[in-house]
């Protein structure tokens, strides 16, 4: 009787000790998802709160795809920059005097154009008037399959998609926790900071001593024995207008309200280079040309590309590698697009072709190596 009585205790003993430790950890876990829910430092449940700071230097550029839709569902505006790293160094507040709106930056460096597309259909679900969108197309991923993605980029879909459940990856995550949501602290003042659309994911700062063309030719190579020239294929063809039609015009036709500033960004001569050393010259003009003349038709598409600013394109003091472009061009293209420089029209676009055609491909590339940088 005494053992029976003894192991009943114990029994007893052990199973109060399990619920209570399952209440226990139950408990911390809601307390450490409450913390994140509350100062939600990706911007997932809610806008940021006004008493909290949220410090510029915790949002660096990495964290992109961590706050651009929630950026996209909580914000305030009427107007959006979007696009890859050709478009980080945008200031919005410059965009906000020039076409007297307010606008986010929501920029995905190395995206294709599904990624950048995808945000904009959240963006348009939150049933915001929506004025203005200026994005980049970048050339580059032009000809791409229509649903592409670049792997190579951490993307966190519980917090891109509806399912409550998943958000476990957010609010109960160690690092989001200690290195992000304790970090969010209330400030003097009461009046809280969110972020700076001017200086969030601009690495302008961080690349200030690395422009010109030391660095520019220093980041590409090029083949000793230059590639016979590359066709424009029909399958190239396929892929550049599905891609197009998904993930740019469709979004653009279904939307008439909104404005839609889309650029082609001024690459510098070294892409060139790389291009004629590659024989994809003549593809990629052919290229550019269909794109053209299947964004032109659209009405409430302005299209601009810059191509033909062969100033700019040269003078490599702009540029931190055979692509990437200072801040200051930044400002000098937002600038033009909205005085309607550089505008593409249905009258003008074959001379703009003409004139690209004829200047890149009679330039002379081997004196951006003979001489000394």
């Amino acid at each position: 009787m005494l053992t029976d009585k003894f192991q009943k205790d114990e029994y007893t003993a052990h199973k109060r000790w399990a619920i209570g430790t399952t209440l226990a950890t139950v408990l911390v876990f809601v307390l450490t998802a409450s913390i994140t829910v509350y100062r939600d430092p990706f911007f997932h449940y809610h806008a940021p709160l006004k008493q909290y700071v949220y410090p510029q230097d915790e949002y660096p550029v990495n964290n992109e795809r961590y706050l651009n839709d929630g950026i996209t569902r909580h914000f305030s505006y009427d107007g959006i920059i979007t696009g890859t790293s050709m478009t980080e160094n945008f200031r919005a507040s410059e965009a906000d005097a020039l076409f007297n709106a307010r606008f986010i930056k929501v920029c995905f460096a190395g995206a294709k154009y599904k990624e950048i597309n995808d945000n904009l259909i959240r963006a348009f679900r939150t049933d915001r008037e929506i004025r203005y969108i200026v994005r980049g197309l970048d050339y580059n991923t032009l000809i791409s399959d229509k649903d592409a993605y670049d792997e190579t980029f951490a993307y966190p879909y519980y917090l891109y998609n509806d399912n409550p459940f998943d958000d476990v990856n957010y609010v109960l995550n160690k690092s989001v926790l200690f290195e992000k949501t304790l970090k969010v602290t209330r400030s003097e003042d009461g009046n809280g900071s969110a972020i700076d659309f001017d200086t969030y994911s601009n690495w302008n700062t961080y690349h200030k001593d690395e422009f010109g063309a030391r660095h520019v030719l220093a980041t590409y190579g090029l083949r000793k024995t230059p590639k016979p020239k590359q066709p424009l294929t029909e399958e190239d063809a396929q892929l550049l207008l599905d891609n197009l039609r998904q993930n740019v015009t469709g979004l653009a036709d279904e939307h008439p309200e909104t404005t839609f500033y889309l650029f082609f960004p001024p690459y510098s001569i070294c892409y060139w280079d790389l291009l004629n050393n590659n024989g994809e010259m003549e593809r990629h003009f052919k290229a550019e040309q269909l794109a053209i003349e299947e964004l032109l038709p659209h009405s409430n598409i302005r299209l601009y590309a810059f191509s033909d600013d062969f100033e700019l394109v040269c003078d490599l003091d702009h540029y931190k590698d055979y692509m990437h472009y200072g801040e200051w061009v930044n400002s000098r293209l937002l600038e033009q697009m909205k005085n309607g420089e550089h505008l593409l029209t249905e009258e003008n676009y074959q001379e703009y072709l003409e004139e690209i055609r004829n200047f890149y491909g009679s330039y002379d590339y081997a004196s951006l190596h003979n001489e000394t940088p």
